[in-house]
């Protein structure tokens, strides 16, 4: 991997392929490896960057607390970085939550948005108990009983069952992962803001995807964020659950494509 000082930390990323640029923003406990299959493919017409997001994978892990709106100052900052002025950006889960930020904040640099098994809502009550609850477990017992626990609702059953390979990469990187940062990504999510009242000012091409059976984030979730944006499409996949650039490689990187070509990024 490369990496690049940006926004006050070491950011490692891959770079591979050329042409019009995009960016590719994993989710929580994950890392750029997520993304294998669409850059595997994509590359053929575009320039793909894949961040490890701020304190996993590579990537340098801070001591203090940090928002979302951090991560997103990070995105932005490794574009500038790396000489590039505006990009398509994909975002799943955690990373469409930084997504959403980085085009409150940085609208200019954001050609077209994927918002990849993600939702635009904030944690209700419910949801934050849990999050300090996994938080204080990481830290006091180590990634590996989480990482067991979490993959479950990762995936969808079928898949779990027909594709140990895939699970067992995931959850190796899952289980490499810093106990300290995994708390401080936790800490992000859980005060995140709820960002469905700004989507109507988000004007870019945009794609929804997911799937069906997501245990993480409910298809009305994705379907409330398609309807709130001005300029979107949607496609929500039969027997797919949470992981889908992974369980249903193919059909993501064709929206993907897809939404590249509408936006005008094709070379």
């Amino acid at each position: 991997m490369k990496s690049v000082r940006a926004n006050g930390i070491d950011i490692a990323y891959e770079d591979c392929g050329s042409g019009p640029p995009l960016l590719l923003l994993h989710g929580f406990s994950l890392d750029h490896s997520m993304w294998a299959a669409q850059m595997e493919e994509l590359q053929r017409s575009y320039r793909l960057i894949a961040p490890d997001l701020r304190g996993l994978g590579k990537t340098e892990a801070p001591s203090e607390p940090f928002s979302l709106e951090t991560m997103a100052d990070d995105a932005a900052g490794l574009l500038e970085a790396i000489d590039i002025s505006a990009a398509a950006v994909a975002g799943f889960s955690l990373g469409g939550y930084t997504l959403l930020q980085l085009l409150a904040r940085h609208p200019l640099k954001i050609r077209a948005a994927a918002f990849v098994s993600t939702q635009a809502g904030a944690d209700t009550v419910e949801a934050r108990e849990p999050r300090l609850r996994i938080a204080r477990l990481v830290v006091d017992e180590g990634m590996e009983p989480f990482a067991s626990a979490f993959i479950p609702q990762l995936f969808d059953p079928a898949y779990l069952a027909a594709h140990p390979r895939e699970i067992a990469h995931t959850q190796s990187v899952i289980e490499s992962q810093r106990p300290n940062s995994i708390a401080l990504v936790l800490d992000a999510m859980r005060q995140r803001p709820d960002m469905r009242f700004y989507l109507k000012d988000f004007t870019q091409p945009a794609a929804v995807i997911g799937g069906l059976a997501d245990a993480l984030v409910p298809a009305q979730s994705m379907r409330d964020l398609h309807e709130g944006l001005p300029d979107c499409t949607i496609d929500l996949l039969e027997g797919v659950g949470h992981m889908s650039p992974v369980e249903a490689p193919e059909q993501v990187s064709f929206q993907l494509d897809q939404l590249m070509q509408r936006a005008g990024m094709w070379m």
